[in-house]
């Protein structure tokens, strides 16, 4: 029989020790009072589960030893419920960040990140935020609009290299998985998926762009064929026909 979590405790699962100490000082200006467990892996993660024991908070590096892949990851998550997961990888791809948000993770936090800012990440999620850093899926949009991508406002510190994006406004998107064809026959690229995915919470063209590093006129280029392949003649019908795709 599960236990009732008491205080907070907190979960770190890392194969690094050096790692673990880290995160055990930073958790430690987030919770108070905390109790943090430590597991070296997965297996060792799930052994604790297996006992019964219920968590508060989990951050979970993505590259383990034993690690196998996203629906691992997303069994997990699932375990630990209802814990918010954190991802803190060393890994700034697109597709890791990506898989976090498939699986369900309320937070990805690369390891280059300043103590400061993952502080404030940190406690952002602890009252109900998501954070997942927009720059990561900019830089992708260098090649695309031929220059780099648009600078992100600080969110805590000092404003390092990769805790800058935007804290508490949402992510980008649930439509993570390769979208099925609409009644027009046309499958929407991932560029087209990641715009409509903004489109759908309620921004605005240059905020779409901003947050993906393109310029306005892009954004609008990239609308516009979205339109014409879902066969739509409005930004209302476009999102009530996507989240049909999508099976929202």
């Amino acid at each position: 029989m599960s236990e009732p979590v008491s205080a907070y405790r907190v979960l770190i699962v890392d194969d690094h020790s050096v790692v673990r100490a880290g995160l055990r000082h930073l958790l430690a200006e987030v919770f108070d009072p905390v109790e943090i467990v430590e597991a070296n892996g997965l297996a060792a993660l799930e052994a604790l589960l297996d006992e019964g024991m219920r968590f508060s908070f989990a951050v979970v590096d993505l590259y383990l030893p034993d690690f196998l892949g996203q629906d691992r990851l997303d069994r997990i998550r699932r375990r630990l419920e209802p814990a918010p997961v954190v991802a803190f990888t060393m890994s700034e791809s697109k597709s890791d960040l990506r898989a976090a948000l498939a699986a369900g993770l309320r937070g990805y936090i690369p390891k280059s990140t300043h103590d400061e800012v993952i502080i404030g990440i940190l406690r952002m999620i602890q009252v109900g935020g998501t954070y997942f850093p927009y720059e990561l899926l900019a830089r992708d949009a260098e090649a695309e609009r031929g220059s780099a991508p648009a600078a992100a406002a600080p969110v805590a510190g000092d404003g390092g290299q990769i805790g800058t994006g935007q804290i508490g406004t949402g992510h980008i998107g649930t439509g993570l998985a390769e979208a099925g064809e609409g009644e027009s026959g046309a499958a929407l690229t991932e560029r087209q998926m990641e715009i409509m995915d903004l489109l759908a919470r309620g921004h605005s063209n240059q905020q779409i762009g901003d947050l993906l590093g393109l310029n306005l006129n892009t954004v609008k280029g990239h609308l516009s064929r979205i339109f014409r392949q879902l066969g739509v003649e409005s930004r209302t019908q476009a999102i009530l026909k996507y989240q049909r795709m999508r099976g929202g």
